[in-house]
Parts: structure tokens; sequence; C-alpha cells
């Protein structure tokens, strides 16, 4: 594999996830700017390194290797159990826990169940291209468009285009749970 290959796939799955470089860099512990070096073939991850990567990005070192498949057996599949197929990609004590339900690559459509934790949330803004849309499963949450507060309750949903500023906290005592939806563009 050339190192051109490599810093498309880490930048292509980043992308995926909805993640900035610095959020990678941060979880990684390395710079924005080694990150973007990777990414545009301009330097070459140690080992432990895309180890760091992968796991941030909930995947394996493995994933990075194989090349772009449609096996219609993966895509062919259309059920899965939340115990054995969805993945905890990022978590943060006290403020949430990420989980990435579906991981094939050959799917658009990335989906995650956000749990947020008693008062906890996404301290950091996003803003990145696609498009989100979620469903309140439990609780009550705060989602931050463009610094405009809405409240939503379980039985609620929400849909915007992800170049809005954007993050969500739980301000109750209760844990809430959201079914998220990312359309990457």
């Amino acid at each position: 594999m050339n190192r051109k290959f490599l810093g498309k796939k880490i930048r292509s799955y980043r992308k995926s996830q909805g993640l900035s470089l610095q959020t990678v860099a941060e979880n990684v512990g390395k710079t924005k700017s080694y990150m973007s070096m990777i990414e545009n073939s301009k330097a070459v991850p140690s080992l432990s390194t895309l180890r760091d990567i992968a796991t941030c990005l909930g995947i394996t070192i493995a994933d990075f290797f194989e090349e772009e498949t449609n096996n219609n057996s993966e895509i062919a599949r259309e059920t899965f159990q939340f115990e054995k197929d969805a993945k905890i990609i990022h978590s943060k004590k006290n403020d949430y826990n990420l989980y990435l339900l579906i991981q094939n690559p050959a799917f658009k459509m990335k989906t995650y169940i956000v749990e947020l934790l008693p008062f906890g949330g996404y301290a950091q803004e996003l803003r990145h291209e696609g498009q989100e849309q979620g469903f309140v499963l439990e609780g009550q949450i705060s989602l931050y468009l463009d610094n405009k507060e809405h409240v939503l309750n379980k039985g609620d949903y929400f849909y915007f285009y992800s170049y809005k500023k954007h993050k969500v906290t739980n301000k109750s005592e209760e844990k809430a749970k959201i079914y998220w939806v990312y359309l990457p563009e």
C-alpha cells in the first residue's frame, strides 16, 4: 500500500463519521498539523499512531488496508443487534458515549446512538459538510444550532444541515439517548 492511499483512507473514515481533524488529533494525542500531514501523504504514521487513529475512528488497522468492495453479503445485510454490532467509538467520562451502529463503509449514512450522561454533552461545537437528523429516545436534550437552543424531549426529533454550528447537551439529572443519523456529502 502506498502512503497516498493510506492518507486518503484515514480522511475518508474521519469524514464519514463527521469528525474534525482537531477532534481526531486530540483523541490520538497528536497535533492537528501532523494529522493533516498524514492525510495529505506528507507523513507516515508509526504503527502505534495508526492503531490510535483506528481506535479513535472505531475501526481496526486492517480496515485501512482493505480495498473498497461491494461485498454483496455485507450490503444485503439489513438487520443488526445493538449488543453484537454496535461499537463505542468515543466516550468522555461524565459527558457522553457515542456508539456507531453500522460499520460498513459502503453505506453512506452513518447511524449512532448518542448517550448523554446527566449534565453531560459535547462542549465543542461542530461544523462540517452533510446533513443530520435524530430522534430523542430517552430524556431531554438541548440541541444548539448556530447558538440557538432547542429543547427536545423523548419522542421529539430534528433535522439540520451540518454546516450549521451544532452541539448537544443534557441539562437534567437523567441520562438522555438519541438515535442520530449523519449523511456526509
